[in-house]
């Protein structure tokens, strides 16, 4: 039996093919053909099936499927450095055997990568620079208020 450096759920990159750079979670991994099965949003690989409604309660359709990609063309996204990487082997303080991220060094904790950072940090980003144009615009308003006074008594001494 080979060895795979991932398994089911975990959350891998695609690094060759037609949906390269995109994240997708591994719902199945096929040993004997070397394939795992992905979901993800977005993706280009997915089986779509023709289905006809048995019942009067079932629906019929175009079904989507998770696409099937072969195994060497995926790597884990590791959960601390949210880096593709691949997994060394190591014992851990138990005495068990344990997938760690060769980049960083810890222990190979698979999540989903951090789409939902990144949309906080342009958040603030856009919060940051909304309060600075504000902070200008307040800077700029009590400027133009004492020139317009200035030009009003320049007016009245006349």
């Amino acid at each position: 039996m080979t060895k795979f450096s991932v398994k089911k759920d975990d959350y891998v990159m695609i690094i060759t093919g037609k949906d390269k750079g995109k994240t997708a979670r591994i719902t199945a991994v096929d040993r004997t053909n070397h394939r795992v099965l992905i979901e993800g949003d977005g993706l280009k690989t997915v089986n779509t099936k023709a289905v006809k409604a048995r019942k009067a309660s079932d629906q019929g359709g175009l079904i989507k499927q998770p696409g099937s990609v072969d195994i060497s063309n995926v790597m884990p996204i590791c959960s601390a450095c949210n880096k593709p990487t691949r997994v060394g082997y190591r014992t851990g303080e138990d005495g068990k055997r344990e997938r760690y991220c060769v980049k960083c060094g810890a222990a190979l904790v698979t999540k989903k990568a951090t789409a939902k950072k990144a949309t906080k940090a342009k958040a603030a980003t856009r919060r940051k620079k909304a309060a600075a144009e504000d902070a200008a615009v307040v800077a700029e308003a009590p400027a133009t208020e004492v020139k317009a006074e200035a030009s009003a008594e320049a007016n009245s001494e006349e």
